[in-house]
C-alpha cells in the first residue's frame, strides 16, 4: 500500500473518531466566542460613546434653558447658540465630524411638546463599528444619538441676592441676628468686606447645599454660629429677575401726597405724589397694581394693619414727582401678599430700575407682620426686619441688603405658577 493511500484511510479513521469531532466542534466555538468578544467590543464603544452624547445633550440643555431664561422664547438664536457652546465644550460641535446638534424650543417629541418653556437638544453621530460590519454593509455604522429636555421652571436655590458689584457692607447681617433661611444667600461685591455679619446671633440656611456665596470676601464677627460657612470667590451673577417686566404708567389718579388718616379701602391707581400712612387703623389695599411717584411710607408711631392679597407695588419718580424709598411698618396682624398669575407673579414691591439712590427702603415686619413675595429694589439699598414667623416665600433682590434682628425666609412657591420662585433655573426634565 502507498504512502498517500494510507495517509489517506488514517485521515478517514481519525474524522470518525471522538477527537475529531471534538476539535471541528472546539474550532466552530471559538470563532463563535470570537465573533461574540467582537460584538462586545462593537456594544460596549457604541455604548460609551451614546453616554457621552448624552452627557453633552444635558450640558446643552441646561444651556439653553438658562439662555432661555434671559431671552425668552423669542431669543431663539441666544437659545441655540448656549445650547451648542455647551455641547462643542463636551466634545460634540455641531457640523464637525458628521456631528449633528439640533436645538428645540418647544421640543418637537415627548411629553413637553409644544412648551415654549422647554428646550429638547438633540446631539447626533454616526459611529463606526469594527466586527458588526462582518455582518453587511448595513452594519458598517450606527446612528448613536443623546436626547434632553430641560425646563426653564425650575426655582433658584438662592432668595437673598445682593447686587452691588464692589462695595463693602453689600450684605450687613446685624444686631440680635437669628435668620433662619430655607434658601441660599448670594452677595456679588467683590469687596474684602463685602458680606459682614455683626453682633449675636445664629444665622443658618437649610439645606446647606444652598449655602451662602460671596463674589469678594465675607467679615463674621460677633458671637453666635453661621451655617454653613460662607463660600467666597463664586462668580459674579446679574439681577435674576432682570427679566420681570415692569408694569405699564399710566395717568395720575391723585396729583399730590395720598395721606391716609382713617381707616379705609385705597383704590388702584397711579398716586402721583406717593402715599403717607398715618392711622393705626385697617388699610386695605385692592387686589391690582400701585403705581408711587413718591413712595409709600407708613410715618413713625403708626402701626396700622395693612392687608392686601394680590398686590404689587411700583415705586419710580419723576422731575415733577421725585422718588421716595419705600417704609413699610405695620401691626401684627398686617398680611401684604403678592400676585399669584401674570407678569408680576411673586412680585410684592418693585421699585423701577432706572432710579439711582441712595435712600434707604424700610421693609419693618417685627411686629408678626407676615410679608409674602419678593422685595426688589435693584439700585437701592433697603433694610428689612422681620419675625420668627415663617412667610410662604420671601425673596429681597437689592443693591444692597441690611438685615436686622429674627427674620424666619421661607421658599414655599406652590401658590405661584408652576410652584416655581419668579427666579428661575434651568433644571432636566427628560
Amino acid at each position: 500500500m502507498s504512502t498517500n493511500c494510507l495517509a489517506t484511510n488514517q485521515l478517514k479513521q481519525f474524522g470518525k473518531a471522538d477527537e475529531g469531532q471534538a476539535l471541528v466542534l472546539g474550532a466552530l466555538a471559538l470563532v463563535v466566542l470570537v465573533l461574540m468578544a467582537g460584538l462586545g467590543v462593537d456594544v460596549g464603544f457604541l455604548r460609551y460613546q451614546k453616554l457621552q452624547m448624552q452627557k453633552a445633550a444635558d450640558a446643552g440643555a441646561i444651556a439653553a434653558a438658562s439662555a432661555l431664561i434671559t431671552y425668552g422664547p423669542g431669543g431663539q438664536g441666544e437659545i441655540t447658540a448656549a445650547a451648542q457652546n455647551d455641547t462643542s465644550a463636551n466634545g460634540f460641535t455641531n457640523g464637525k465630524n458628521g456631528i449633528s446638534v439640533k436645538v428645540n424650543n418647544p421640543p418637537q417629541s415627548g411629553p413637553f411638546t409644544g412648551d415654549l418653556a422647554y428646550v429638547e437638544v438633540i446631539v447626533a453621530q454616526v459611529q463606526p463599528t469594527f466586527f458588526m460590519r462582518l455582518l453587511g454593509s448595513n452594519y458598517y455604522g450606527v446612528n448613536v444619538r443623546g436626547r434632553a429636555v430641560s425646563s426653564s421652571l425650575g426655582s433658584a436655590s438662592s432668595c437673598i441676592f445682593a447686587l452691588d458689584p464692589t462695595d463693602a457692607d453689600s450684605l450687613i447681617i446685624e444686631g440680635r441676628v437669628s435668620i433662619n433661611s430655607n434658601c441660599g444667600i448670594r452677595v456679588n461685591s467683590s469687596s474684602s468686606a463685602a458680606f459682614e455679619k455683626r453682633g449675636s446671633g445664629n444665622v443658618t440656611v437649610s439645606p446647606t447645599v444652598a449655602g451662602i456665596g460671596v463674589v469678594g470676601l465675607a467679615q463674621v464677627g460677633g458671637s453666635g454660629t453661621i451655617d454653613p460657612t460662607p463660600v467666597t470667590g463664586i462668580p459674579g451673577f446679574g439681577d435674576p429677575l432682570s427679566g420681570v417686566p415692569a408694569p405699564p404708567v399710566g395717568n395720575c389718579l391723585r396729583t399730590q401726597t395720598f395721606t391716609i388718616k382713617t381707616p379705609q379701602v385705597v383704590p388702584l391707581g397711579v398716586y402721583c405724589g406717593g402715599i403717607s400712612v398715618e392711622t393705626n387703623g385697617l388699610v386695605s389695599f385692592e387686589s391690582g397694581t400701585y403705581v408711587l411717584f413718591g413712595g409709600l411710607a407708613v410715618q413713625p408711631n403708626y402701626y396700622p394693619t395693612l392687608i392686601g392679597n394680590q398686590v404689587t407695588f411700583y415705586n419710580t419718580g419723576s422731575a415733577a414727582y421725585p422718588y421716595a424709598p419705600i417704609t413699610i411698618t405695620g401691626s401684627a396682624s398686617s398680611l401684604l401678599t403678592a400676585p399669584t398669575s401674570g407678569p408680576l407673579a411673586g412680585i410684592l414691591v418693585f421699585q423701577d430700575r432706572s432710579i439711582v439712590s441712595n435712600q434707604m427702603n424700610t421693609i419693618n415686619a417685627s411686629r408678626g407682620e407676615l410679608y409674602t413675595g419678593a422685595l426688589y429694589f435693584p439700585t437701592t439699598p433697603v433694610t428689612y426686619t422681620g419675625n420668627a414667623t415663617f412667610p410662604p416665600y420671601l425673596i429681597i433682590d437689592a443693591w444692597q441688603i441690611r438685615m436686622r434682628d429674627t427674620s424666619a425666609i421661607g421658599s414655599t412657591y406652590e401658590s405661584l405658577p408652576n410652584g416655581a420662585s419668579p427666579i428661575h433655573s434651568a433644571i432636566l426634565v427628560e
